[in-house]
């Protein structure tokens, strides 16, 4: 057995064994501890009883529709103004073009936007979703963050109950786990007080799980938020769990500064983003998988998280795609990563690749599409082909 150095981890890698969840003092601990090696070690166990040796990875396509919104977060480097000469707005036709641009041999349709009064509608959003469905039937849609999704909400006056059944009823998937941030009071209070509370987060998550839709939970970390902070929203995130299973993934959020008003605080550092990978792994015990989302954090480093707790290097993307809300913040990440070199990353560290889609159903990493896909899109190119097998959507 490994040499502890901090008592403070014997006794919680004791309460491990007996299958006891940690408390808000043993994650307090678990940040603070100087024994990284055994925090490390804790953490990859952790995760190698949940997923064995695998690491999972996703052929996925990521859009951002829309950078207007009026939430006004103060950590936020992507948000504009409708009438900002950089303001994007994607039509419907836009969105799917762009969802075609590489091809089809992909597996889940990535889309966030922000509090957009003109495309943050059903009108916008239904047919759009029914016809990616119709065109890509073997493409899980991974939409929305429950702060879109109050949004939506409140704007056609309908409960969270009825606005995820009709969002479910459309095709949705997967809803992603932005919108979270800090669920402390204190921190909402002080950095985004125009967006949904951490109340009305977990109720929207737990809603979507009812219906059948899974999603992700996340947490932006490095900015006013204290250690305390941190573990709490790990304990809420928990209990909701336990409430109404359906969570897939834990993606940590490292902040980004570059052109916000939090800029002060600086990028994090890499021992604080692996200490975020092992604590996020031991405090979320009914949690399937932690995920190293390698445009944030950047490829070395979530190789690192691997063995600290991490099981996912979430996607590809596609070599178009254009991610705006962390490369506006400054992000030193490229665009796209081969899927062979996620696969090389991955062995590399001693671990096996997994091809996923949202819900983490698995595929060979050579899969592709069906054969029973329409003509134009088994082709691989001619949008005007396309365009005229499927009906132009007004927007």
């Amino acid at each position: 057995m490994p040499t502890v150095t901090d008592p403070a981890l014997t006794t919680i890698e004791a309460k491990i064994r007996e299958g006891i969840s940690l408390g808000l003092d043993d994650g307090v601990a678990l940040f603070r501890t100087a024994d990284i090696h055994t925090l490390g070690r804790l953490a990859k166990s952790a995760k190698e009883r949940k997923s064995g040796k695998n690491v999972y990875y996703v052929l996925n396509r990521y859009i951002n529709s829309t950078n207007v919104c009026y939430a006004n977060c103060r950590f936020c480097s992507f948000a504009r103004a409708e009438k900002d000469a950089d303001s994007v707005r994607m039509s419907a036709d836009e969105v799917v073009a762009k969802t075609l641009e590489t091809g089809t041999n992909f597996n889940q349709l990535h889309i966030v936007g922000g509090h957009d009064p003109r495309q943050l509608s059903l009108d916008y959003w239904l047919p759009l979703m029914r016809r990616v469905k119709q065109l890509l039937p073997h493409v899980q849609l991974s939409l929305f963050t429950a702060a879109e999704i109050d949004y939506l909400a409140r704007r056609h006056r309908l409960s969270y109950d009825e606005i995820c059944a009709q969002l479910r009823a459309a095709g949705l998937d997967n809803v992603n786990g932005g919108g979270a941030e800090v669920f402390s009071e204190r921190f909402r209070r002080e950095v985004c007080p125009n967006k949904v509370d951490a109340a009305h987060w977990l109720e929207i998550h737990e809603t979507l799980h009812r219906h059948g839709v899974a999603s992700n939970a996340t947490m932006l970390y490095g900015t006013i938020e204290t250690i305390e902070e941190r573990v709490e929203h790990l304990i809420m995130l928990r209990e909701s769990q336990r409430r109404a299973p359906g969570f897939n993934a834990f993606i940590p959020l490292a902040f980004h500064p570059d052109g916000n008003e939090l800029s002060h605080h600086g990028w994090t550092s890499g021992l604080d983003d692996i200490r975020m990978f092992a604590v996020a792994r031991l405090m979320l015990d009914n949690f399937d998988h932690i995920k190293a989302y390698w445009m944030i954090q950047g490829l070395k480093v979530c190789q690192l998280a691997l063995d600290f707790g991490a099981d996912d290097m979430d996607g590809t993307h596609g070599s178009t795609d254009e991610e705006m809300i962390y490369h506006s913040a400054g992000t030193r990440s490229g665009q796209y990563v081969d899927d062979r070199e996620f696969r090389r990353i991955i062995e590399e560290s001693g671990y096996v690749p997994v091809r996923r889609n949202s819900t983490y159903e698995t595929f060979p990493h050579e899969w592709s599409p069906p054969a029973a896909e329409p003509a134009a899109l088994r082709r691989g190119s001619g949008q005007a082909a396309l365009m005229a097998e499927s009906p132009v959507l007004a927007t």
